[in-house]
Parts: C-alpha cells; structure tokens; sequence
C-alpha cells in the first residue's frame, strides 16, 4: 500500500501492512464461505422467479467478479487507496501545499516558544478583558492538535474497519436478497477515500490564500487586543482550520450523495456551541460584577427601611383589587348601623 504524502496516510499504511500478515487470509477464507451461500441464494432467487435467465446471468456475473476481489483483496485495496492518494498528491503538488496539519503543528510550536509567554504577559499587564483572550489562545492551542490526532485517529479506524470487513461485506454481493450491504460498504468505501483529497484540496485553498503566513492572517485583522494582536488571530484560526478538518468526513459522505445540508447541520451546530459558550462567559462575568457590588446594596436597603405601621393591610388590598356589588355595600351599611 501506497504510504501516500500526508501524515495520517503513512499511519494508514503501517496499520494496513500488519493486519495483512495474519488477519486477512483468515477473513477472505470465511468470506468465501459466506460468497457460496450467497451464490446458492442468487440462484433460488432465479428460480423463484420463473426460471429467470437474466437473473441467474447476473448472479452468476457478480460471483465471479466478487470471487477475483476477495483472491486478491490485500492488493485490490491497495491499489484503490492508492489511485485516490494519487489524486490527492495531484492536487497538493499543484500548489505545493503539502501536509497542512504538520506544517502548521510545526509553527504553532515555534511561534510560541518564540513570543507566546511574551504576548500571554502583555495581555495580562493590559487589562482585566484581556484575560479572556489569553484564555482563547490557550484553548486554541490545545484544540488544533486534539482535533489533528482525532482526524487521523478516525481515518486509520474507519479505514482499518473497511479493510477487516470488506471481504465479509462484499461476499454477499451475488445474491439481490442481501446485496444491499455491499452495495452501502462500497460507498463508504469510496467515501472514506475521499477524505484525503478533500484534505488536499482544503491544504490548496490555505496555501493560496497565504493561510500558512504567521505574520499576516487572511481571516482576520489586527488590533484585537493591545501588545498580543498576532497571538490573538492565529488562536482564531487555528480553531478554524481544527473545525474545518473536523468536518472532512461529513462533507466528503455530502459530496457523494449530493446532498449539503448535513454540512450545513454540522456547521450551524459548531456555530451554536460557540455561541453557547461565549453566551456562559458573558454571564459569568456579569454575575461576577453584581457580586462584587450586592453587599454594598444590601447595605443600603437595610439602612432606609421603611416604617410599616401606615401601609395598606391585605384585606384593604383585596377590597381595591376586587369592589363588592352594590346590593352587597348596601347591606353592610344597614348591618353596621
């Protein structure tokens, strides 16, 4: 298998290669099994039909085809990662992109061991507000390689399933009762291959857009915060590009229905959490500042009490709010005199 030119390819390929020494020739012996009785069920399906030629030929037609995958099923998905990591490579190499994750991992970690702690102290020293962006900074740093080793983790398990599972999957193909796995394992098949070309093409768009700058930012402007402008805007858009990588495997499974609303879902939850958490902060700080000034109040409003003796009793309150009738007014005068 193709080791490929980005970092969680050439993990893909180190998995790849160790579970084809034992694992898959025990699979592929189980998956013939499983492919004659899906042959055997093709065929009476044929004959349930009236003797159906066509059927059979077909059935017959996918046995063969799906006989020749599983016999050589280590080199046919190989050879399938393999066209796609090419297609990939293709689009990377046509902006020198290269490995978008590692390139920017690598300039995080060298921007901060050069002015981090530096820009961390000027925002402190400016101002109580200034916190708060020192604290976004530092979960940015943190989400960027969290979200990186979660895509990869997710694209070496979900490639390992599809590779342990195929044979298995695809030996029911021959049979129209059952095929309907198969025929959801291929697209998924296919889908899980797409990531590393939306991967290349997601590094192409910021390499042309001079993303990979730290001295610029084409997302945001300077002038968030004094003496720590530069720290601010790469947090910023290390969050971004975590988000974006996150969301690969739902736009690559939307490209292939054709469908964009699960992207649009994805991209309006991410959204609504953040404005969820900006929305918490905000209220902390709020309640922060009422606690800091209720004992001064409290203070106040025990000092001015006001003397109870002249208010309104509850049943003067009950008569205003609700007048008797008059028949009955009338009556309490004549019993009252």
């Amino acid at each position: 298998m193709d080791p490929g030119i980005f970092e969680f390819q050439t993990m893909m390929t180190t998995v790849a290669n160790g579970m084809s020494g034992k694992m898959i020739p025990a699979i592929v012996n189980v998956a013939y099994i499983f492919m004659i009785i899906s042959l055997m069920l093709g065929v009476y399906e044929a004959y349930v039909r009236g003797g159906d030629t066509k059927g059979l030929a077909g059935t017959v037609m996918k046995f063969i085809v799906v006989a020749f995958i599983i016999g050589n099923w280590t080199q046919f998905f190989a050879d399938l990662s393999s066209g796609f990591n090419a297609i990939a490579q293709q689009i990377d190499d046509s902006y020198g992109a290269g490995d978008l994750v590692k390139d920017w991992g690598q300039l995080l970690v060298t921007n901060w061991s050069q002015s981090g702690y530096t820009s961390i102290w000027n925002m402190v020293t400016t101002g109580g507000a200034a916190l708060i962006n020192s604290l976004e900074i530092a979960i940015a740093y943190l989400i960027f390689p969290v979200a990186a080793q979660l895509f990869t983790l997710l694209y070496i398990f979900w490639g390992a399933v599809l590779y342990a599972v195929g044979p298995l999957v695809l030996a029911l193909a021959p049979s129209r009762m059952i095929n309907g796995t198969a025929k959801f394992y291929a697209q998924n098949l296919f889908v899980w291959n797409c990531w590393a070309v939306l991967y290349a093409v997601f590094a192409c768009l910021i390499t042309a857009v001079n993303g990979k700058d730290l001295t610029t930012s084409p997302f945001f402007s300077a002038g968030f915060v004094t003496g720590a402008q530069t720290q601010v805007w790469i947090g910023l858009t290390s969050i971004i590009y975590s988000v974006c990588i996150l969301l690969i495997p739902v736009i690559a499974m939307s490209v292939l229905k054709g469908e964009f609303g699960g992207v649009a879902n994805a991209l309006m939850s991410v959204v609504s959490l953040g404005t969820q958490v900006s929305r918490a902060a905000s209220q902390a700080a709020k309640a922060s500042k009422s606690g800091t000034g209720g004992s001064g109040s409290g203070r106040n409003t025990s000092a001015h009490k006001v003397d109870p003796a002249g208010a309104p009793t509850n049943r003067d309150l009950l008569i205003r709010l609700h007048p008797a009738p008059q028949s009955l007014k009338a009556q309490t005068t004549n019993c009252n005199s």
